[in-house]
């Protein structure tokens, strides 16, 4: 862990205060895929692979939570379901 940990560069933008993290390892992609791919880490420690699709005409985002109704504790059932609400609400 603590290589890959290592792995990681600290960065920041003229636009935000907190520095996120750019994975400086090299990515493992097909050589059909003309695409440009970066990996950073924010402050919060959740990992993003950002694509970058010069010829694409629309943006998209996409997120997953490695959670499910499976491990909702038995007093809060349900609490996955909202939390999917939750993160539909979200806007930037």
């Amino acid at each position: 862990m603590a290589s890959e940990t290592s792995q990681f560069v600290k960065r920041s933008t003229a636009y935000s205060s907190s520095p996120y993290f750019e994975y400086a390892g090299v990515l493992m992609q097909s050589p059909n895929d003309l695409r440009q791919h970066k990996l950073i880490r924010l402050p919060n420690n959740m990992i993003i692979l950002c694509t970058s699709d010069p010829d694409a005409s629309k943006a998209a985002a996409s997120l997953s939570v490695n959670v499910g109704s499976f491990v909702d504790p038995p007093e809060l059932q349900g609490l996955a379901h909202f939390l999917e609400h939750l993160l539909l609400l979200l806007r930037v």
